[in-house]
């Protein structure tokens, strides 16, 4: 695009790195330290910014900052991993149900609210990488989705808490709504909504600009002049009744207090309701009559499962405390001083003491951490979605064989092989008629009905060792669908091995 020569440019070597042909983001000042400390602060408690940027805390601080966004970044990564791979076994039709569809809900905003991070962290830490295209669309896209995905997976939590709410604490209610197919939409359009409105106004609080720099004199760098595109604070965002009372302390009503008091409420009384629980699940059944005894059953299971779905939301809910409480604290304390704060800003100084900016950085990582840790949770606090997972992974591994060498036992054993047909063909090996594996050394038309794992805790020849091999290394199994090798009945000539 040609810049018309009316339109003013900067043209300041200074600002430009010769060698990496990037621009600084500010320039080196060199002042003593003890000069800067002197001039530094003013008797009401502000401080110069271009001063405190030079000193020796705010260097470190930034190299701080710098590693919090690596963190970010890796552990960012790791989480969207775990998210799709926790939707891919929720989504499941044996785990399909109205708490496993809110869960699905929350790992799609906590990705989402991962992708953001990531892209925040390498704006902040490394804005090289960071494309000039989505700086122009920063204001519509990442701001405020960055905050809407961090509401709605808050007010999904909420959500879920008060679906196992119904389940312990109001079980007959439960009973007669749990059959409505749409329920779930009941708990997550709500959530979503609710975010959206909350964080309407993220959408004016920031804006793209753009400036004209010349550094075709500069050297080789440039061939002309080019626009710089740069995002800065609107109006709305600068003004000090909206920050009081919308930026400061709405944030910290809807996004903290009221989540925590209602997210404590009801998880003291699902926990009240689960040691009732419990203390009816061991209560012996003898004496009944077998009809009562079936329902009672049936009802013993029913519980028992909620009882293992209300673990899970209590370890979640355990995660967001540990997480959350830092940005509660911060904000509250930022709250509480918010006025000093202006005053100083409306100076052209700042008031934001070091170790606030050092624990705001902290928070940004652990709010990745939150949105990272579902899978973990999911798989040691529930045991339907560890069941789940492990028979999905099941899917992907290839046979494969190692050697047993125990006390009373030495051989190959066989895993995740399926189901493999041992039948033997009419005229030794392969023979006509014969099955999917032949052996040879057999009479026409015998078969070997023993399970692979117990052929190899058994045989101890060499020629049975290396008839195993054959067998594991290139197995074709009958049942090919991952749903349906558990639990086929061994019939005929079929032999099913016992996969991990």
């Amino acid at each position: 695009m040609s810049i018309s020569p009316s339109i003013h440019c900067i043209t300041d070597c200074s600002i430009l790195n010769q060698t990496t042909c990037q621009l600084v983001s500010r320039r080196p000042m060199m002042v003593d330290q003890d000069k800067i400390y002197s001039h530094l602060w003013s008797e009401d408690g502000c401080y110069n910014s271009t001063l405190f940027q030079a000193t020796e805390g705010y260097k470190v601080y930034e190299k701080f900052s710098v590693l919090m966004s690596v963190m970010m970044i890796i552990l960012g990564l790791l989480g969207l991993c775990g998210n799709m791979f926790s939707i891919a076994v929720l989504a499941r039709k044996e785990m399909r149900n109205c708490f496993n569809h809110i869960l699905i809900a929350i790992n799609i905003c906590d990705s989402l609210h991962l992708v953001f991070a990531i892209m925040d962290a390498m704006r902040n830490s490394f804005g090289d990488f960071y494309p000039v295209q989505l700086l122009q669309i920063f204001p519509y896209i990442h701001y405020p989705f960055y905050r809407i995905s961090l509401c709605a997976s808050i007010y999904l939590i909420i959500s879920v808490a008060i679906e196992r709410y119904l389940a312990v604490c109001q079980p007959h209610h439960y009973r007669e709504v749990q059959s409505d197919s749409c329920r779930s939409l009941l708990y997550i359009l709500p959530s979503l909504v609710v975010a959206l409105v909350v964080n309407s106004s993220r959408f004016l609080e920031t804006e793209t600009d753009r400036i004209c720099i010349d550094f075709s004199k500069c050297g080789p760098c440039y061939d002309g002049a080019v626009w710089a595109y740069y995002v800065k604070p609107t109006k709305l965002r600068m003004d000090k009744q909206y920050i009081i009372y919308y930026h400061t302390w709405t944030w910290v009503v809807s996004t903290g207090l009221v989540p925590f008091i209602i997210l404590m409420f009801l998880n003291l009384r699902i926990l009240i309701s689960l040691k009732r629980l419990r203390s009816r699940l061991n209560v012996s059944c003898s004496g009944v009559n077998p009809d009562k005894a079936k329902m009672r059953e049936r009802r013993v299971t029913q519980q028992s499962r909620d009882l293992n779905l209300a673990i899970v939301l209590i370890s979640t809910v355990i995660m967001f405390f540990f997480c959350h409480l830092p940005r509660l604290v911060t904000s509250i304390y930022e709250a509480a001083n918010i006025h000093s704060i202006l005053d100083c800003r409306e100076k052209g100084q700042d008031k934001t003491p070091l170790w606030f900016m050092y624990v705001t950085a902290a928070v940004q990582l652990l709010m990745v951490v939150n949105a990272s840790l579902n899978l973990p949770i999911y798989f040691f606090a529930g045991k339907s979605f560890r069941e789940t997972s492990l028979q999905l992974i099941r899917c992907f591994l290839p046979p494969f064989i190692i050697r047993v060498d125990g006390d009373n036992n030495i051989g190959w054993r066989c895993f995740n092989c399926g189901t493999i047909n041992l039948s033997i063909g009419a005229g030794g090996a392969g023979g006509a008629g014969g099955g999917t594996v032949g052996h040879a050394g057999h009479e026409g038309g015998g078969s070997d009905d023993r399970s692979l794992e117990e052929f190899g805790q058994t045989s101890h020849s060499q020629e049975d060792q290396n008839e195993l091999s054959s067998l594991c290394v290139q197995p074709r199994p009958v049942i090919t669908s991952c749903e349906q090798q558990e639990g086929i009945p061994v019939t005929g000539r079929e032999v099913l091995v016992t996969s991990l």
